[in-house]
């Protein structure tokens, strides 16, 4: 069941693509102020108490909306309350949208504005960085809106899911919460993010050349000197550079999507939908060997 709710889901916020108005993330500042304005007293709040008290609240709600729903309608109920939980974390927009406003603007000022969306700041005037952080953009974002969410799904169903996207949101400098608290979540977010990032490493060395990717990973490590558990995903991000960047990927019959203006960035989401590929034959083995099972 938690296969098929991945599969439908992403196909949904894939081919009715009205779906990305029902995200509206408003109620976390709401949700955020209206705690710390009630809850500052409690001892600790300010560090671990806020945050576990931040984390579970919603989670708690999840819960209760699960077994109402399970009482309703039984194991349907709790299956479409999966594909709308996953329909809501995805995101906050969708990522392929994001890159095909960068190449397919109609102008130079459209594109410039379109790819300092995607990199959440202004384009580097230098060519080799700004195409370094347009790589390191559409990954880092893969990771964020899609394979985090997918990941901790299959591993924690709907409160995994739900538990990532608000550690996302609760690491950004979007809401008010205290530094300790903060810090926390950032925490939270990279512990969250390391296995993601590994096996995202893996199915791009699994979708390109694994040679490459094994080399840049490794290369990555040894230079550092950074223990292997490092909650840190810039060895994902300089194996897809490297791909991206020598060319390894283009000789396997994608060479014609190398064409245009944005050469780097059409390449990288093509290895973004590549190694949605080998999650989704993944998750579709794991699928078939339970039925048969």
């Amino acid at each position: 069941m938690t296969i098929i709710s991945i599969l439908i889901a992403f196909a949904l916020c894939h081919f009715v693509r009205d779906l990305r108005h029902l995200r509206r993330f408003e109620w976390v500042s709401w949700y955020t102020g209206r705690c710390n304005d009630t809850l500052n007293k409690l001892p600790g709040w300010a560090g671990a108490t806020g945050f576990l008290v931040l984390i579970a609240l919603p989670l708690v709600a999840a819960y209760f909306l699960n077994q109402l729903l399970y009482e309703l309608l039984g194991h349907l109920g709790e299956f479409l309350l999966a594909i709308a939980v996953l329909i809501y974390t995805f995101g906050p927009r969708d990522l392929d949208i994001d890159v095909r406003k960068v190449i397919h603007a109609e102008d130079d000022e459209q594109q410039t504005e379109a790819l300092e969306a995607l990199l959440d700041g202004p384009v580097p005037p230098d060519k080799t960085d700004c195409e370094n952080a347009a790589i390191n953009a559409v990954f880092r974002k893969a990771l964020k809106r899609w394979f985090g969410i997918i990941f901790w799904f299959a591993v924690l169903g709907i409160y995994g899911a739900l538990l990532y996207r608000l550690a996302v949101w609760l690491s950004s400098d979007d809401f008010q919460l205290n530094d300790e608290q903060k810090d926390l979540f950032t925490r939270l977010c990279r512990i969250m993010e390391w296995p993601v990032a590994q096996l995202m490493t893996l199915s791009l060395a699994i979708a390109t050349d694994f040679d490459s990717v094994y080399r840049a990973w490794k290369k990555y490590h040894d230079e550092r000197g950074r223990d292997l558990f490092e909650a840190n995903n810039e060895f994902m991000l300089t194996s897809a550079r490297t791909i991206v960047k020598t060319g390894h990927a283009e000789n396997d019959g994608y060479a014609d999507q190398l064409q245009g203006p944005m050469a780097t960035i059409k390449l990288s989401m093509d290895l973004v939908w590549r190694s949605l590929g080998v999650w989704a034959t993944v998750l579709a083995i794991l699928l078939l060997v339970n039925v048969i099972a």
